[in-house]
């Protein structure tokens, strides 16, 4: 009889599979769990390697920060940098607006007046309600800037300038103020102020003397060109009721523009203004036609002192 052949075989194609997958899930799950495996080595060692990369994750976390800010920065340096740009046209722009405009000033006729035959006026008689005459100049003022001309054509006549601001502080006492502003181009514009400080000072007898010597000192001084137009600006920063300008030539800026700026800048000032052309100003018309004018338009008169 033949006996059956059997299936001898330990693990059949089932089991095959299973020990397989089971083997593939092991091997996954050690996959999965490896970055959390720790290696062999002491729990401190760890413990340092965390902190590390706690440090670490950190400071990449402040970098992206500061990077970000970083671009916001250099993104308001460059939106700044555009308006400063937008600023700087704007200002150029109003510069040559402000020169085209002085410019078309100084090109405006003046209606200049008829220059009538000049003489030396005779000094005029203290009246009712004048305070008192200054080299012919009547006026009621108590507080007086006197400008005085120190160009180089002034050393022709220093000594003529020096006996005219004399006269001028003659009459002054404890009751006026009184204060000097001297000008030169050299080649900038100069002043030469006293007292020192921009103010006005009483005419007591001691500051009287003091501005005496300080006149004497000016005539060793001139030099340079005639900014009349800075001196005058100056001069109407101070409180004075009066304006007593000393030259003997013309300005480096036009007539007609100074006469219009300086009658503008008084127009609510109401400070007097009064000229003195020293030495030979009857050879000179523009110089005369110029200080009359001036005067004439800031409620001052004109006198001539000559040789």
């Amino acid at each position: 009889m033949k006996i059956p052949e059997r299936d001898t075989a330990v693990f059949s194609t089932s089991a095959i599979d299973l020990f397989a997958s089971a083997l593939g899930a092991f091997i996954l799950l050690v996959m999965l769990l490896f970055p959390y495996y720790r290696n062999a080595g002491r729990d401190e060692a760890f413990s340092r390697s965390e902190a590390v990369q706690q440090l670490r994750r950190r400071a990449e976390g402040q970098t992206d920060t500061l990077l970000s800010d970083a671009d916001r920065m250099q993104s308001e340096i460059e939106r700044l940098d555009r308006a400063n740009q937008g600023v700087q046209r704007e200002i150029v722009r109003l510069e040559q607006l402000l020169t085209d405009r002085k410019q078309q000033l100084s090109d405006v006729p003046v209606d200049w007046p008829e220059l009538a035959e000049t003489r030396e006026p005779e000094p005029r008689a203290v009246t009712h309600g004048v305070e008192f005459s200054i080299l012919g100049l009547a006026t009621e003022a108590r507080s007086f800037v006197i400008v005085i001309d120190m160009s180089g054509s002034m050393m022709n006549y220093a000594d003529l300038m020096l006996r005219s601001i004399i006269d001028i502080l003659e009459p002054l006492d404890e009751g006026n103020q009184f204060a000097f502003v001297g000008y030169q181009g050299n080649p900038m514009p100069t002043l030469w102020r006293f007292p020192g400080d921009g103010t006005l000072m009483q005419a007591t007898e001691e500051n009287l003397n003091l501005a005496r010597e300080y006149a004497r000192s000016l005539t060793r001084k001139f030099v340079g060109s005639t900014p009349t137009h800075f001196a005058m600006q100056a001069a109407l920063e101070y409180p004075a009721n009066a304006i007593i300008l000393m030259s003997d030539g013309e300005p480096n800026t036009p007539p007609g523009f100074i006469i219009q700026d300086i009658t503008a800048l008084n127009q609510f000032r109401q400070t007097e203004i009064h000229t003195v052309a020293i030495g030979d100003y009857t050879h000179n018309r523009n110089l005369v036609l110029f200080m009359q004018t001036l005067a004439r338009l800031n409620q001052g008169d004109f006198v001539g002192v000559s040789r």
